[in-house]
């Protein structure tokens, strides 16, 4: 998929890797509609972002997600990629587990980019196709004591997306997904949940720059692969 005169979606747009992605996609010619629950936030990306719309939108309230898939469209007259990166994580042992906060996180991780996604298919299939990429995380792939909430979301999700990519490939709609490795962003810091022993920091001075994964969407809609991993290693542990 080319990308400059486009029209994407950015799930989570106000900060970290959901922020690199759009202005990536806006550095490249494209037009972003930037979502995230942050309004001012928004607001003052889209006056930076020429062309870029920005609409407030929390992702586990499935109404919403699909009224501000509908403005986009009533916007831009098209929508040709969806970048499904709002997330978060939870910490707590198995013991500990709150079902309250585990609902609360597959809404988030995975209800909310599948309702994304259905509420782009009918869209996208009438105007002969376009592109889906999810943000997942190479934890998809591990076995991590305290983020067992967190990782089986993960795994829910790639589930989902490769099986939506054999389902949509009639209607030449692509869905791919990005598995980042430790990345600088505020994970940690926005994360539900204490673990013991305090867990990952707040923030990832050492990790990959979100730049780099946005670097790896933008290969997704370019390229149309299935799965983009930051890094040998996760690539190996998902046998790939």
């Amino acid at each position: 998929m080319e990308i400059k005169d486009h029209v994407f979606i950015v799930t989570g747009a106000s900060s970290g890797i959901g922020l690199a992605t759009a202005t990536a996609l806006s550095n490249r010619g494209a037009k972003v509609a930037l979502l995230a629950r942050s309004t001012d936030v928004l607001q003052n990306l889209a006056q930076q972002l020429p062309g870029s719309l920005a609409v407030t939108a929390d992702m586990t309230q499935f109404a919403r997600v699909r009224e501000a898939v509908a403005r986009v469209h009533e916007h831009y007259g098209r929508i040709d990629g969806l970048v499904n990166n709002a997330g978060r994580g939870y910490a707590a042992s198995v013991e500990e587990i709150e079902p309250a906060l585990f609902d609360e996180i597959f809404h988030l991780n995975v209800l909310g980019p599948i309702v994304a996604i259905q509420a782009v298919i009918p869209l996208m299939r009438a105007q002969g196709g376009g592109s889906i990429v999810n943000i997942n995380s190479g934890t998809a792939f591990m076995t991590l004591p305290q983020y067992s909430v967190y990782t089986c979301s993960k795994r829910a999700l790639l589930g989902f997306s490769l099986t939506a990519r054999a389902e949509l490939e009639k209607d030449r709609i692509v869905v791919s997904e990005v598995y980042p490795f430790i990345t600088a962003t505020n994970f940690g810091k926005n994360r539900m949940g204490k673990p013991a022993g305090g867990g990952p920091p707040a923030h990832y001075a050492e990790g990959d720059k979100p730049e780099f994964v946005a670097s790896l969407a933008l290969r997704a809609f370019e390229e149309g692969q299935a799965q983009y991993f930051a890094n040998e290693r996760l690539r190996k542990m998902a046998g790939a």
